[in-house]
């Protein structure tokens, strides 16, 4: 039963999970289902050769991943690949694999078996990115600027700045390096200033200085702000030529100075009515006419109508507000969308000043920007991360939309503090989420931590958090960044994979490979189940012996723990103030410094409230004179706490000393032992259970034979020719009772090989059942009627036909032989164009209500049928064959009225 739902799980897992022999092509045995999403394919076509699972790999990934593939085999490890195949429909898709070997006992490679993960989204967002960064890195390399990021001490952390080649100075160079080292110094001191002022006031500074170079004077201007932990941000611009035009326009009219105080970009005056008047602009501005050809016309002769609009209204704003106003508008230039800003200023003549700038690069950045932030939200949504934000000075977190969204609907109105994040912890991993911030705060810089929340409807939901701490210069952590990704349904995933894993590695291998040597002689068989029999008694007393050596070594570790260093001691007084803490693992437990400040027991942290009311009970116990030794478990460790009285010179008790063993290792031993014996025991019976009934149900047989034999043998004079065919049907009639009991072993050891595939057909159930029915009419007992009871003649169903023969014919059978002679059995079929529903009634012995839950399992046979013929298979093959066609079986009993079996199909027929 835990086998079948574990492929059921297998083939709905969103991937591929295949098995493959050790041959020269590696056949596939099995492929789950996901394979048609991920290839296009069906599995039958690989496991049945018609597809070759590494034809669809690209040849050049080929050889890196048999390269891997071998290594890890040769090492016995598992194997992890990523590789691309061509889907059927010619799409290109990527994968990751994850693979190992199956070995036999030998050591030798028998089998390879995986899962193959589709990751095309994952690597699309991959190039997505990288092309978003080239895509950044152009922009950055397109501005004029040069750009330095220090500290606060003037050390160059980062820099942009491919305009130092002009003076010979590599930028690597710079970093790592003081300004006061590479500035001239009446530069280091225009810098130097701006850098204080920056501080002081939060406010950009504009500073200006000149450098000669090559007998040539060049001018900068230097942009400095303060970017709080990062740094400073100096910005610097080559304004040589900006510098040459402003001493051009103060030489040539003293009238422009009022343009000096904006960018030297287009400067146009317009008179009140939108005459153009005057124009300077710099060389090789691209304009959309000729301005110098109008000067003197009116704007509405130059311009599209909808751009004089803009104009007039921003005259008009700004002769109403005193004050200057800037517009926006666009213009195809060279047939190319360029975005202009005017800034109109108004002169003490009447006419209006206006400054244009070309804004397109700015403007394109901003348009950018917005599309990469929102690439980011997508990709975060779509990867179900969420992202956050923790300022640690405040202890506020800013969470975007799909972190809320992983905490639950309510979450999003709490406050945005640890503490609300930490009210949603699971109990059991709150401490451990608190050590490892406190760590990552302490010691290291990244985050990665995996922990359950318990949502408003009790649920548990499993998260995977990842983040990174900035600090300030003199180091202090004052802000935290992650995302948080949900892992539940891997998780679970994980879980059950490891349960199914762990239970079908330990259970009874030797039972199964016993069972499959079903062809051999009897006696040999036997014997042989008598010898394992006593070779698992003989394991027993080894075991045993083990477990009586482990408990004597646990009892003499103890001993020698109490002057051992492995745990700490406690002292306390009787107000429970912590006065000495000591030992191996203080550090590790963040126990340090609690008895300088005299800590109460109540307020340790990283100890369960649970344990300290354990610990109080005992201390007081111990005050009154009592020597006490009890166990706790926190942080993972389990410790043996001995506690005795620490009597001053007036025999007065005035502290208590707590001896704290670490027993994590012998507990974990002990629980191995109990898990040992546990299987060990349930082996035995299950061999017990098959040696009794293989004993009894093949000696019976065998007997009669046997007698008939020797009768036959003496029935030889003429005339008895009755009498010796009767014992010749009787001997027939024992081979096919034994060839029964062998087919229930056969198809049992074909189902836990995994060997019995359901091959479905479509056929009439009706005429199927018919069938049937009148093959167990030479089974039936005197008396006994099946009524074959169904509402249609004709009833098409999807279903393997061979399984569902030998479901049928063990329920009926069973029905026969479990009823009396004259009883009625009833064998119904019934439908609703979905779903086939077939029920088996008896009126016979019935099953003991203890025997209920026991009846599908393998050799089990209820208490009432010890005279009755039965291997205790024939339930288990049943059950396993209905699951293997997606069926469900069920049934219930009532002791000495009868029993119902209900059998679910789906009807498969689309």
């Amino acid at each position: 039963m835990k086998h079948i739902k574990l492929d059921t799980l297998i083939h709905n897992l969103p991937g591929i999970v295949y098995r493959s022999k050790n041959d020269e092509n590696f056949t596939v045995e099995f492929m789950s289902e996901g394979c048609f999403a991920l290839t296009g394919y069906k599995s039958e076509e690989f496991v049945n050769g018609n597809v070759l699972f590494p034809h669809l790999i690209f040849k050049e990934d080929n050889k890196a991943i048999a390269e891997d593939v071998q290594k890890a085999i040769a090492n016995k490890i598992a194997f992890f690949v990523e590789y691309r195949i061509t889907h059927k429909n010619g799409t290109i898709k990527y994968c990751r694999e994850k693979g190992q070997g199956i070995f036999d006992v030998n050591g030798n490679l028998i089998a390879l078996e995986g899962f193959v993960q589709d990751i095309t989204k994952q690597k699309e967002t991959e190039l997505q990115l990288q092309e978003e960064k080239a895509k950044n890195r152009a922009l950055l390399e397109a501005i004029p600027d040069m750009m330095f990021i220090q500290d606060l001490e003037g050390n160059y952390t980062d820099c942009f700045a491919p305009k130092l080649e002009k003076f010979s100075m590599p930028v690597k160079t710079l970093i790592g390096e003081n300004m006061n080292n590479i500035l001239p110094p009446h530069v280091y001191k225009v810098i130097k200033k701006a850098h204080k002022l920056a501080i002081k006031s939060g406010a950009l500074q504009v500073v200006e200085y000149h450098v000669k170079n090559k007998n040539k004077e060049d001018f900068f201007e230097a942009r400095v702000i303060h970017l709080n932990h990062h740094g400073i941000l100096t910005i610097v611009r080559d304004i040589t030529e900006k510098k040459a035009a402003e001493l051009k326009i103060i030489k040539n009219e003293a009238r422009i100075s009022a343009l000096l105080e904006t960018l030297p970009d287009v400067i146009i005056v317009y008179d009140k009515y939108g005459n153009l008047i005057e124009l300077h602009a710099p060389d090789n501005y691209q304009f959309s006419v000729p301005y110098n050809e109008h000067i003197g016309k009116n704007i509405d002769a130059i311009l599209p109508k909808d751009i004089c609009e803009i104009i007039r209204h921003g005259f008009s704003d700004c002769e109403k507000t005193k004050k200057p106003k800037t517009v926006e508008y666009s213009l195809i230039i060279n047939n190319k969308l360029t975005h202009v800003e005017s800034r109109i200023i108004k002169t003490s003549e009447g006419n209006f000043l206006t400054i244009i700038r070309d804004v397109t690069q700015r403007k394109s950045t901003e348009i950018e920007l917005k599309e990469n932030e929102e690439r980011l939200r997508l990709a975060l949504e779509a990867g179900e991360f969420g992202s956050w934000d923790w300022n640690l000075l405040t202890n506020r977190i800013i969470r975007d939309e799909n972190e809320h969204l992983l905490f639950g609907a309510n979450f999003k109105n709490q406050a945005p503090t640890f503490e609300s994040f930490m009210a949603m912890v699971h109990a059991d991993d709150k401490v451990r989420i608190k050590l490892a911030i406190s760590k990552v705060l302490k010691i290291d810089s990244t985050y990665t931590n995996e922990y359950r929340i318990v949502l408003p409807d009790k649920s548990i939901r499993w998260l995977k958090a990842k983040g990174k701490v900035y600090k300030s210069i003199n180091g202090k952590p004052i802000r935290m960044l992650g995302i948080t990704h949900d892992i539940t349904a891997q998780k679970r995933a994980e879980q059950k994979f490891k349960e199914s894993e762990d239970k079908l590695r330990n259970y009874t291998e030797e039972l199964e490979r016993e069972i499959t040597e079903r062809t051999k002689e009897l006696t040999t068989t036997v014997q042989k189940l008598i010898e394992s029999n006593l070779s698992l008694e003989d394991q027993i007393l080894v075991t045993k012996a083990a477990e009586n050596k482990i408990i004597q070594s646990k009892f003499l570790l103890d001993n020698i723990s109490k002057n051992f260093p492995k745990g700490f001691v406690v002292v306390c007084d009787s107000n429970f103030n912590i006065l000495l803490v000591e030992g191996e693992e203080v550090d590790e437990l963040g126990f340090r410094g609690l008895a300088n400040e005299k800590t109460l027991i109540d307020n340790v942290i990283g100890v369960p409230q649970s344990v300290k009311i354990k610990v109080k009970e005992n201390v007081l116990k111990t005050f009154k004179g009592k020597h006490c030794s009890f166990e706790v478990g926190y942080q993972n460790r389990v410790f043996l706490i001995n506690s005795s009285p620490l009597r001053d010179q007036n025999n007065n008790i005035t502290q208590v000393l707590l001896v704290h063993h670490n027993i994590t290792k012998q507990k974990q031993i002990e629980l191995n032992i109990q898990n040992s014996l546990k299987q060990e025991k349930e082996l035995s019976e299950l061999k017990s259970r098959f040696i009794s009934m293989a004993s009894h149900e093949f000696r019976t047989p065998l007997s009669a034979i046997l007698s008939s034999a020797i009768l036959i043998e003496k029935l030889n004079a003429p005339g008895k020719e009755d009498k010796r065919l009767n014992h010749v049907s009787k001997i027939r009639s024992n081979i096919k009772n034994l060839v029964i009991i062998l087919n229930d072993f056969l198809s049992l050891s074909k189902l836990n090989e995994g060997k019995v595939i359901a091959q479905p057909s479509t056929f009439n159930i009706i005429d199927f059942s018919k069938s049937v029915i009148e093959e167990m009419e030479g089974v039936k007992k005197r008396g006994q009627i099946i009524l074959f009871k169904h509402q249609q003649e004709n009833l098409e169903v999807f279903l393997d036909f061979k399984l569902m023969r030998h479901i049928i014919f063990n329920l009926i059978s069973n029905a026969i032989k479990y009823s009396e002679e004259n009883k009625e059995i009833t064998y119904k079929i019934a439908s609703n164009n979905k779903q086939l529903f077939i029920t088996v009634a008896d009126k016979g012995i019935g099953i003991p209500k203890e025997d209920l839950d026991n009846m599908f399992r393998r050799f089990y046979r209820a208490n009432n049928t010890t005279n009755i013929q039965g291997t205790g298979l024939g339930l288990n093959i049943t059950k396993q064959y209905t699951e293997l066609m997606g069926g469900k079986i069920a049934f219930k009993s009532e002791l000495n009225v009868g029993t119902t079996f209900y059998l679910e199909f789906p009807l498969n027929i689309e």
